[in-house]
């Protein structure tokens, strides 16, 4: 154990270290080889990349709720099937590729992820069904839900700890999303009758070409982290020493160094079992049973759910209600289409500065405290949003409760990321995923309690929800800055194992 400052007690360490020590010796020597490398050119191309996944995830989500009303109209829908099958897809996807990515390798479910939901979007833009057209939507929604999952954990993995701050800002790149595909839409939607198939065409084009820069051009390796927790030793050791060769960097671990750490806890990690249902639900849970395996671990995981939970329903019951607010008191936001795009994407790139913002107080004053200032602010704007009652002011207030909300938002998946045992960081991301559109799902629950009385109450209860997600993680129990640390010191950095 290091003796570099910190205020982790032996208690705690005991807490968090009594499930697989072995584990946590050799996340420490996987740790400090990749702070030993450093920061390279395959880091940076790897934020690129895997934070694109950000941009699909928010672009095809985004995708359905622009061109929803001309689908709508074609085929002559009056039931939101597609908006439904939307969180469908994605609560499905984040399922399976979570824990996929646990059972089965990161390598595989971040590369196939990608490409699969940019051919199926391909296809979702080629129906001549509502039905078909439902389905594919949702296929394509459950790769990207389930990509979204992985960039994340892949980019974690490798990171070196100084650049630990690049997790938060990664989600600029949620903001990129929104941004290019509002741009497709407003070159498209006013002035084609068969505008919402270009839509997805030139999105997915812009998918597909990620996806082959992940496959030709990056040529990923597995994650050294996941590799040890399944007992592959040595091909932990061959992906770290390649990049250090390829950059000419020192990286001093050797597979002598992690054999000599001994042999993983047989009743505390699953290694790859085949395909088997039986064998395969046995590892599935068993990484379940690592996110809640002592009462520190647990309380962490769980405070992690349900901020997901509360966030989901929220941001959605916000968002669903605020123009029935102000349209009863009053206000008129409506505008000319061209007026209309205009704002939205000022709105969705100002959403990329925050998570940069964000990463800016995480290096300053640590993650806990990021998403306090996050959520509080969050709160305040959306209280002040009340007050809009001309086109203007809807564009500023939209604006900055984008920037302020995604200050919340970069920090917590961040963290989420970070603070996940390494074993089941697929499994926790995948669950806190699904969690986080569940809560999406039931915010109609509060639209239509407010459209049907005309009360002020849904627009209240989120901005106060956000106060309280502030709040709860200013209480999480662990801080991977280092700044009240209450983790596992492990080299130079925090690791939950």
């Amino acid at each position: 154990m290091s003796k570099e400052k910190t205020t982790v007690t032996v208690e705690e360490v005991a807490a968090v270290r009594h499930g697989d020590p072995v584990l946590a010796q050799k996340l420490h020597l996987i740790n400090n080889a990749i702070d030993e490398i450093g920061f390279t050119w395959y880091h940076f191309q790897l934020f690129c990349i895997a934070g694109y996944g950000y941009a699909v995830d928010s672009q095809l989500e985004l995708i359905q709720s622009s061109v929803h009303s001309y689908v709508a109209l074609q085929f002559g829908a009056d039931y939101p099937t597609d908006t439904q099958t939307t969180y469908v897809g994605y609560v499905l996807g984040a399922l399976f590729w979570g824990f996929g990515g646990d059972l089965i390798g990161r390598k595989l479910a971040f590369n196939t992820s990608l490409i699969l939901a940019a051919l199926l979007g391909f296809a979702t833009g080629g129906m001549n069904s509502f039905a078909t057209y439902c389905v594919f939507n949702a296929l394509a929604n459950f790769c990207a839900g389930g990509n979204l999952v992985m960039d994340v954990t892949v980019f974690m993995e490798y990171v070196p700890f100084k650049w630990q701050f690049l997790n938060t800002m990664m989600a600029m790149w949620w903001g990129i999303g929104q941004t290019v595909n509002n741009l497709i839409c407003w070159g498209f939607l006013p002035n084609y009758s068969s505008g919402w198939r270009y839509v997805w065409y030139t999105n997915s084009g812009i998918i597909l070409f990620c996806g082959l820069l992940r496959l030709f051009v990056l040529r990923l390796d597995e994650t050294p982290k996941f590799l040890v927790s399944t007992g592959r030793d040595d091909e932990a050791v061959q992906a770290l020493q390649r990049i250090a060769r390829k950059y000419n960097r020192q990286c001093s671990l050797t597979l002598d160094q992690l054999q000599a750490c001994g042999e993983l806890c047989s009743d505390y990690y699953s290694p790859q079992q085949g395909w088997q249902p039986a064998k395969m639900l046995a590892a599935v849970k068993e990484h379940v049973r690592i996110l809640y395996q002592n009462k520190i671990v647990a309380y962490s995981t769980t405070s992690l759910m349900f901020s997901y939970l509360l966030v989901g329903f929220s941001s959605s019951i916000f968002y669903n209600f605020l123009y029935i607010y102000i349209q009863s008191h009053g206000g008129n936001t409506a505008a000319p289409s061209h007026i209309v795009y205009r704002n939205s994407t000022l709105s969705y790139m100002t959403a990329i500065f925050g998570p940069i913002f964000s990463a800016l107080l995480v290096r300053a004053f640590g993650r806990r405290y990021t998403m306090l200032f996050g959520g509080m602010a969050t709160m305040a704007i959306m209280f002040g949003y009340t007050t809009v009652r001309t086109p203007a002011g809807d564009a500023g207030f939209s604006s900055a409760t984008n920037f302020f909300m995604n200050v919340y938002y970069g920090c917590l998946y961040a963290y989420a990321t970070e603070i996940f045992p390494a074993q089941a960081r697929g499994t926790g991301m995948g669950l806190a995923s699904v969690l986080g559109a569940i809560g999406g799902a039931l915010s109609p629950v509060a639209y239509y309690f407010g459209e049907s009385s005309g009360t002020s109450v849904p627009i209240w209860l989120a901005g106060a929800l956000f106060g309280v997600l502030g709040i709860l993680a200013a209480l999480y129990p662990f801080e991977p800055s280092g700044r009240g640390l209450n983790l596992v010191r492990s080299g130079n950095r925090s690791e939950v194992i």
